[in-house]
């Protein structure tokens, strides 16, 4: 399986940092992928994530 494009800037440059999470590395977020959608946030100058939305299967935000 090939990673995912990221779902807020649609990049290609997208790695790998745990299982079902990936980072941007254009848009500098960090996204999980789960059976409850995709779930994006914003990596801290302190290296904490704040999260920014919540989509669902079906690309609706929840």
């Amino acid at each position: 399986m090939t990673d995912p494009l990221c779902p807020a800037c649609g990049g290609r440059n997208v790695g790998r940092v745990g299982t079902g999470q990936y980072y941007c590395w254009e848009c500098f977020i960090e996204f999980s992928l789960g059976p409850r959608g995709v779930r994006m946030f914003r990596v801290e100058a302190d290296g904490e994530l704040s999260r920014l939305d919540e989509f669902g299967p079906e690309g609706v935000m929840s």
